[in-house]
C-alpha cells in the first residue's frame, strides 16, 4: 500500500484520517505543520506517495505548501489532496492550476477520504 503524509494543525483531524487510512493498509506519516520549511524537510527525508493537507494552517498556509512542493524537484509530481472546513473556490482554482489532485470538506467521512486517496493514487 501507499505511504501518505498528513499535514493538519488539528490533531483530531490527523488522528481520524490516519486511522481511516491505516485501516486500509496504508502507512501514515503525521506531520505537525510548524512551517512550510519544516514540512518540506519531512517530505524530503521521508518520501511519500501522497500528501493530504489542511488548507488553513497557522504558520503553514496550504497554498504556500503546495506551491513549495511544486517548486521542489523531488516533490513536484507528488499528488496532493486538500482538506478544509471552508470551501474557498478561488484558492482551490489557484491550487488546481498547480496540480492539486482533489479536495475534501471537513468534517471528514472515512469512506469518502479513502475513495479520494485511492483516486489520487491511481492518477
Amino acid at each position: 500500500m501507499a505511504r501518505i503524509a498528513i499535514v493538519d494543525d488539528s490533531r483530531l483531524a490527523r488522528v481520524f484520517a490516519a486511522a481511516a487510512l491505516r485501516a486500509r493498509g496504508h502507512e501514515v506519516v503525521e506531520v505537525e505543520p510548524e512551517s512550510v520549511f519544516a514540512v518540506l524537510k519531512v517530505l524530503r527525508e521521508t518520501p511519500v506517495d501522497l500528501l493530504l493537507m489542511d488548507l488553513l494552517m497557522p504558520g503553514c498556509p496550504g497554498e504556500s505548501l503546495i506551491r513549495a512542493c511544486r517548486e521542489d524537484a523531488s516533490l513536484t509530481g507528488l499528488p496532493v489532496l486538500v482538506l478544509s472546513a471552508h470551501r474557498d473556490d478561488e484558492a482551490l482554482r489557484r491550487m488546481q492550476q498547480q496540480g492539486l489532485s482533489g479536495f475534501l470538506l471537513k468534517p471528514l467521512d472515512a469512506a469518502a477520504l479513502v475513495a479520494k486517496v485511492q483516486e489520487a493514487l491511481a492518477g
